[in-house]
């Protein structure tokens, strides 16, 4: 891996989620049509993925250590892609809950379901792009995934440094007859 140019994809990122964001800006106030309100909460959970992808990834562009930005994108692709699956699956109860409400003749309900619905189909959407923005500049850049397990035992060595270390070796016994 070249870290000159992952730094530049990473910024290439970021540059391309700020003209994001301006675009989710402007097409916030050409809104002027009665569906105005669900496009303007869409536009709002566009934005707050977009602000967060930006600024975790400036945050993580800050540091000189190539691998620590590697980890870093690592981490916020991993991020992205539980809070894609874990608005996939609220929404999904969600429908079914609209679904059941609609059924009942609870058309309050429904409609204040529909809404929920929106917003969370929304941040799935962005979540998922997100990820799979960090994912394609991952696979560009081909770059492997960091150590996690020796990064575990280095911090459970830490953790119990200075403790005393509690084991035992087991020697099987055997008899002189022959059994164990």
């Amino acid at each position: 891996m070249n870290s000159e140019t992952f730094r530049s994809r990473v910024s290439a990122l970021i540059k391309k989620s700020r003209k994001a964001l301006r675009l989710y800006s402007s097409m916030g106030r050409l809104q002027s049509h009665e569906h105005s309100e669900l496009s303007e909460m869409q536009i709002r959970e566009w934005q707050e993925v977009n602000s967060e992808l930006s600024e975790q990834l400036s945050s993580a562009l800050e540091s000189r250590y190539t691998r620590r930005l590697a980890s870093n994108v690592f981490l916020l692709r991993d991020r992205f892609y539980s809070r894609w699956r874990e608005t996939e699956a609220e929404a999904h109860l969600k429908q079914r809950e609209l679904i059941s409400a609609s059924e009942k003749g609870e058309f309050i309900k429904a409609t204040l379901l529909g809404r929920e619905l929106v917003v969370l189909k929304a941040r799935k959407q962005a979540c998922q792009a997100a990820h799979n923005e960090l994912q394609e500049l991952i696979e560009r850049s081909k770059l492997t995934p960091p150590q996690v397990q020796h990064q575990e035992d280095s911090g459970k060595q830490q953790k119990d440094k200075g403790k005393p270390v509690k084991s035992a070796v087991v020697i099987p016994l055997r008899r002189k007859d022959g059994s164990s």
